[in-house]
């Protein structure tokens, strides 16, 4: 089974509301376009894990769309701690990615440790971005089990450009509506 889950509740004000518009928009469009099977609007981290679980099914992707930091992912301005993905072990395959499609997870330090323990937790592909993302998602990187990370530790650091890097089509960048990596990233 293929499924996105995104922020139902990233935050106040117009632009969180913006975002998570287009989040649930472009979840159905995912579900329109036979990209995936199931979406799902998550208003914490126990809300996401246990919708998760509830699936009876093993899982060939999970996306999440919402905002991210350096070796972290949040959901409703909350942690979404590696451990709480323990339930899931039973259903995901070496083959399973999951993909957060969430602003510099997988930046620094921080972006490595995150990657390594969770595909090391679950043994399968975990994906994730070194930089800013929007409509332009710049730094998108895969990481496998027992591997190093293929990307430099400085990577997605702010430019000292005026331009901003979430509009930049740079290195490993996808549009946000693409569902499928390209092999080799």
């Amino acid at each position: 089974m293929r499924v996105t889950i995104y922020d139902k509740n990233p935050g106040p004000g117009f632009s969180q509301w913006f975002l998570k518009t287009m989040w649930f928009l472009g979840c159905w469009f995912q579900k329109l376009f036979g990209k995936v099977d199931k979406y799902f609007g998550a208003t914490s981290g126990a809300d996401a894990i246990e919708w998760l679980a509830a699936q009876k099914t093993t899982f060939e992707s999970i996306q999440y769309w919402g905002h991210g930091s350096p070796g972290t992912v949040w959901i409703s301005g909350k942690v979404l701690h590696i451990p709480s993905f323990i339930v899931l072990k039973d259903r995901v395959t070496p083959s399973t990615l999951i993909w957060f499609r969430t602003c510099s997870t997988f930046q620094g330090a921080n972006g490595y440790d995150f990657s390594q323990s969770l595909c090391n937790l679950l043994n399968c592909v975990v994906a994730g971005h070194t930089r800013i993302i929007g409509p332009v998602q710049g730094g998108l990187h895969t990481r496998k089990p027992l591997t190093a990370p293929s990307w430099p530790l400085t990577e997605g650091e702010l430019p000292k450009s005026w331009w901003p890097s979430f509009l930049t089509w740079g290195p490993h960048s996808i549009f946000c509506l693409t569902t499928k990596i390209p092999d080799g990233w």
